[in-house]
C-alpha cells in the first residue's frame, strides 16, 4: 500500500511539473516550478532530471541567477517528445486535430458527414478519420502517437468508456456503445472518449478565456446544448461521469419533444434545431423536407431577424430568455466567477445576446447580480477537438508508464496498440 501510495504522488508531482511548465507562456526556472506547484527544490530537481533525461523537457538557455552562483537553466517541453490526436463530433461534420506534445495544434482538417448512423457505420467512420490524420504529417513518426481523445455529443460515461446516448447514433438495441474499446483494437493507440462540452471547458482551461479561473461555467450553443462546469480548478464530471446536462433539465412537463428521449427539456426549446422548427412553424422557413442542414436553416432564419422580421426576432428573443433564465439557475447553483457561452455564429449571438444576459440577471439571487460575467464568444470546431487531445495529455502527465514508454520505446502501433515493457 505504501508502494503504491509512493508511486501516485509522483505521479501527481510530475503531471504538476508537466503542466506548469506546458501552460507557462514562456520558458521556467526551476525555482518558477517548485515556487508555482508548491514542490520542494530537491523534488524539482529530481523530477525535472528525470524529464529530461526522458525528453519530455529540454532545456532552453540560461538566465542570470537571483544571487550568486550559477545562471538558473530554463525549461520548456519538447514539442516533439508524443503527438496525441483530438476529435470532435457534430451532427454535419467532425474535425480532427494533430497537436504536439506542447499542446499546440499542427494539423487540422475538417470532414462532412450525415448523421445519426448506425455504431458500426460510426466506428469505421471515425477510425478512417483517425487513420488518414495519421498520414497527414509526413513528420509524424507514429511510435510517437500517444493517443486520441473523441469529443462526443450526448450522454457519455468517460470512466467506462461509452456513449449511452448521442444525436449522431441512430436508435440502437438500449445498448451502450463501447466506443473507446472499439476505436482502440482497431487504430492501435488508445483511445478516450468524453462529453464535448467537457472538452471545451477542457480547452479554455488551459488556453482560453477564463483566465484559468477556478470556478466557471461553460454553456455549448450548437445544434444541442450543453455545459461543462469547472470547479476548484478541476473539470467536474460527477459521479457517474454524465454531471452538467444543463439541455436535458426538463422545463416543462410532456412539452416539447427532445432527441434524447424525454419531453420538455431545456435543449428541445433552446437549441438549434428548435430555433429552426420554431421557424417552420410561423411559416418563415420551408420544412426539413428542402435537403438543406439545421445550421442553414438557423443561419437564414437569423438573416431575417437582422432584416427587421419581427416574427424572427421574437424567436431567437424567447431563445435567449429562456436560455438566460436557466444559465441564471446555473449560476445560483454553483456560484461560479464567470460563464462563458459559445454561442453560434455573431449573426445569431447578436439576436439573441440582450435577451439572455437579461434574464440571468433577473434569474440570478441578487447577491450574484452584476458580479458574474457572461461572455458569449463562437471559437469553431477545432478548439472542441484540441480540447479533447488536451484529454490525452492530461492522461499521459499522470502516467509514468505511458512516459517511460514513450520515451524508451515509442508506442507499439503494430501490435494492436499494446505498449512495450519498459
Amino acid at each position: 500500500m505504501a508502494r503504491l501510495q509512493s508511486r501516485q504522488i509522483s505521479q501527481l508531482h510530475q503531471y504538476q511539473v508537466l503542466h506548469m511548465v506546458r501552460l507557462a507562456t514562456a520558458p521556467v526556472s526551476r525555482a518558477e516550478i517548485g515556487e508555482s506547484t508548491g514542490l520542494s527544490q530537491p523534488a524539482v530537481s529530481a523530477l525535472t532530471r528525470r524529464l529530461l533525461d526522458s525528453g519530455a523537457l529540454k532545456e532552453a538557455g540560461a538566465r542570470p541567477s537571483s544571487g550568486i552562483g550559477r545562471r538558473e537553466r530554463e525549461l520548456e517541453i519538447d514539442p516533439d517528445f508524443a503527438w496525441v490526436m483530438g476529435v470532435k463530433l457534430s451532427m454535419d461534420h467532425y474535425t480532427v486535430t494533430l497537436t504536439d506534445f506542447a499542446g499546440q495544434v499542427r494539423h487540422s482538417h475538417e470532414v462532412r458527414w450525415t448523421s445519426p448512423m448506425s455504431h458500426k457505420a460510426l466506428v469505421r467512420e471515425v477510425t478512417q478519420a483517425i487513420q488518414s490524420c495519421m498520414k497527414s504529417d509526413s513528420g509524424l513518426a507514429r511510435s510517437r502517437l500517444a493517443g486520441v481523445g473523441v469529443a462526443v455529443p450526448g450522454f457519455v460515461d468517460s470512466h467506462q468508456g461509452e456513449v449511452l446516448w448521442s444525436p449522431v447514433l441512430q436508435p440502437g438495441d438500449g445498448k451502450p456503445l463501447a466506443l473507446a474499446e472499439a476505436l482502440t483494437s482497431r487504430v492501435g493507440v488508445e483511445v478516450f472518449i468524453e462529453n464535448d462540452a467537457n472538452m471545451l471547458a477542457l480547452a479554455d482551461m488551459w488556453y482560453g478565456r477564463s483566465g484559468r479561473a477556478a470556478n466557471v461555467a461553460l454553456v455549448t450553443l450548437e445544434h444541442g446544448l450543453g455545459l461543462g462546469l469547472v470547479v476548484n480548478g478541476e473539470l467536474y464530471r460527477g459521479h457517474s461521469g454524465l454531471a452538467a446536462e444543463l439541455g436535458h433539465l426538463q422545463i416543462e412537463v410532456d412539452g416539447r419533444p427532445c432527441r434524447c428521449g424525454k419531453r420538455g427539456c431545456l435543449e428541445a426549446y433552446v437549441a438549434h434545431y428548435a430555433v429552426v422548427a420554431a421557424g417552420q412553424d410561423a411559416g418563415l422557413l420551408p420544412s426539413e423536407d428542402d435537403g438543406g442542414t439545421t445550421e442553414q436553416a438557423y443561419f437564414e432564419l437569423a438573416q431575417l431577424a437582422k432584416k427587421g422580421n419581427r416574427q424572427a426576432r421574437a424567436i431567437f428573443e424567447r431563445q435567449g430568455r429562456l436560455l438566460g433564465q436557466w444559465i441564471g439557475n446555473v449560476v445560483n447553483l454553483m456560484s461560479p466567477q464567470l460563464v462563458l457561452l459559445d454561442g453560434g455564429p455573431a449573426l445569431a449571438s447578436d439576436l439573441f445576446a440582450p435577451s439572455v444576459k437579461h434574464a440571468m440577471e433577473q434569474a440570478m439571487a441578487i447577491p450574484h447580480r452584476g458580479k458574474v460575467p457572461l461572455i458569449i464568444d463562437h471559437q469553431g470546431d477545432e478548439v472542441w477537438a484540441r480540447g479533447a487531445a488536451s484529454l490525452v495529455l492530461q492522461r499521459v502527465d499522470e502516467s509514468t508508464e505511458i512516459m517511460a514508454s514513450v520515451s524508451r520505446h515509442g508506442v507499439d502501433t503494430e501490435a494492436g496498440g499494446k505498449r512495450p515493457e519498459p
